[in-house]
């Protein structure tokens, strides 16, 4: 996804849009899954700045980090890790 403007529900939108399963991901305020898999994508706000990452074996590892008014640059990122073939 290359529009500057995506936010949580955008980035959701379009991963249910690309038919990412729902148990792959969480977005903090936007979608929290019924029934998640141990292991999954995330995308939360943490102590003032956005991360995203994958939930493992019971920890949070991030990947990258954006400031709170970076939301887009976040989004996109959390598209980029669920969608590598650029669809996102």
């Amino acid at each position: 996804m290359t529009d500057p403007a995506c936010d949580r529900q955008a980035a959701y939108e379009a991963l249910r849009a690309a038919g990412v399963p729902d148990r792959l991901y969480r977005i903090e305020g936007v979608h929290e899954p019924a029934a998640p898999l141990p292991d999954f994508h995330f995308l939360r706000l943490h102590d003032g700045m956005w991360e995203t990452g994958l939930y493992e074996r019971g920890q949070y590892a991030v990947t990258a980090r954006f400031p709170r008014h970076e939301e887009a640059a976040a989004c996109r990122h959390l598209l980029s890790e669920l969608m590598p073939d650029g669809s996102g």
